[in-house]
């Protein structure tokens, strides 16, 4: 199953993906896939020579907000998602 994701970006960004991703053979979903899969997977972020985050709560990191309501928001978001696919 597949679901779409919206996302706004710079047009010519999106062109310029567009391209070096048919450069290498790819489509710019294969690309956008495989970093969403990396993202999963090592729990971490790094934009290029940028600050790399890393932390098992993200953006809220140092706050109050615990693994299991991280995971109780999650869940209530996965569901409305099951609902809508």
């Amino acid at each position: 199953m597949t679901s779409t994701i919206i996302v706004k970006a710079n047009s010519k960004l999106k062109v310029q993906a567009q391209k070096t991703a048919a450069d290498l053979g790819l489509t710019l979903t294969a690309v956008v896939n495989g970093y969403l899969e990396d993202f999963v997977q090592k729990k971490s972020i790094s934009f290029g020579n940028k600050k790399t985050y890393k932390d098992p709560y993200g953006m809220f990191a140092g706050s109050s907000i615990s693994e299991k309501d991280i995971d109780k928001v999650t869940n209530s978001w996965m569901k409305v998602v099951d609902e809508l696919g």
